[in-house]
């Protein structure tokens, strides 16, 4: 007596051993572009942010002062530097690559006085503790603090640190989202003074 009701799987239908692997291998490809198109858009280039500065020139804040500026006193301090290449970095006293990166940043003021300037400004920050920041780590390179929050705004920051190169012409040749190495800061700096 044959039962009818068996069915044979055919020979063309994949076991549940090779369905369950032909699964995976989709869900890890999928993982891996995925993770792809994140590293690539992590590492690229941000675009830089529509900034120009303007306005009356003004001097840089006299050493060992910590002055809080406006929008535009940041941007005249900007246009009282043109002519020579500015790194500014933006940085709190809460952020812990920024204590890592101002030492490197301090001996670039150093290696490059008289050729370009680094100018720090704090924002986001109680500015008692940003001004002990300064002094615990003994920068001497200008630093301004930002009481608004109107000058990361302008400039379009979305991480801690972020060091924006302009050029002696004042336009903005380079932003970097994070810590900066020393010689990625060195290589910036290089290509502004070109």
């Amino acid at each position: 007596m044959t039962d009818q009701n068996v069915t044979t799987p055919a020979a063309s239908d994949p076991s549940p051993t090779r369905r369950f692997a032909s699964r995976r291998l989709a869900a890890i490809a999928a993982v891996v572009a995925v993770g792809g198109w994140v590293a690539w858009t992590a590492l690229a280039t941000p675009a830089l942010p529509d900034f120009t500065a303007s306005g009356d020139p003004i001097e840089l804040p006299e050493d060992g002062t910590f002055p809080a500026v406006s929008i535009d006193e940041f941007e005249g301090i900007l246009v009282g530097l043109r002519g020579q290449p500015v790194v500014v970095n933006i940085w709190a006293s809460w952020c812990a690559p920024c204590r890592t990166e101002m030492p490197l940043l301090q001996d670039a003021a150093d290696a490059y006085a008289g050729r370009a300037v680094i100018l720090g400004l704090a924002t986001n920050d109680d500015p008692a503790a940003a001004k002990q920041f300064l002094v615990d780590l003994n920068l001497t390179y200008p630093n301004v603090f930002d009481t608004t929050g109107e000058i990361r705004v302008a400039l379009g920051l979305t991480a801690y640190p972020t060091t924006y190169v302009f050029g002696a012409d004042g336009a903005m040749r380079a932003r970097v989202n994070g810590g900066i190495s020393e010689q990625r800061l060195a290589g910036l700096i290089e290509d502004a003074l070109e």
